[in-house]
Order: structure tokens, then sequence, then C-alpha cells
């Protein structure tokens, strides 16, 4: 009987530690997905410019004169522009490359620096 008792103590003892590691194991596994993702970044430089804001050609387009290389970036933007339209304004975002080589700026928040150009 005495040995029945031990057996079976190592028993319970043997199967804990088996769980144990088992449940180690799995927790280890999610840590090592987060630390190695599989998809790749999003490609693309975050810039920011500053310079005067105007209204482009088409609808939802506007084009930013940066304000010391005077080069322009027309890019898509939402309506909400338009109040920003002929004022010196500082634009964050992501510069893109496109699949025929084209830069596109994409914004991502705009703050004010001037009233006016």
């Amino acid at each position: 009987m005495k040995q029945t008792l031990i057996a079976a103590f190592v028993s319970v003892l043997l199967s804990t530690g088996l769980a144990y590691a088992q449940s180690q194991k799995q927790q280890q596994q999610p840590q090592r997905d987060r630390e190695a993702p599989t998809q790749p970044a999003a490609q693309g430089e975050k810039v920011t410019l500053t310079g005067c804001l105007m209204k482009g050609t088409d609808a939802n387009q506007y084009v930013i004169t940066d304000k010391e290389s005077k080069e322009k970036t027309t890019f898509p933007g939402p309506a909400q522009l338009d109040r920003f339209v002929d004022q010196t304004v500082k634009l964050m975002g992501t510069m893109m490359v496109s699949d025929k080589g084209d830069k596109v700026f994409r914004p991502e928040s705009i703050a004010s620096v001037a009233a006016s150009c």
C-alpha cells in the first residue's frame, strides 16, 4: 500500500511537471512571433514639409511649396485641408514611391505656421 501511494505521488509530480513545461513552451511562442513579424513594414520615408499650401488643379488635390528649397509637392488630401489654403503650414507625412517610380506624399498631420504665405 505504501508503494502504491508513493507511485501515485510520483506520477502526479511527473504529470504536473510535464504540464508546467508544456504551458511554458506555449507562453513563449507568442512572444517570439511578436519579435519577428512575418509581414514587412510599410515602405516610405517620414518627412516634414514646411511652406505655402495651395489648392491643386483637381478636386481634393493640394500643392505645398517648400519654404527653403522652393520645390513643389502635389498630393491628394481631405477637404479639411481647405481651411489651411494660402497659409504657411507644416505638413508631416510619408513619402512613398509608386510602382512607376513617382514620389507620392501621404499627409498625416498639419500645423499652421503663419496665417499667410
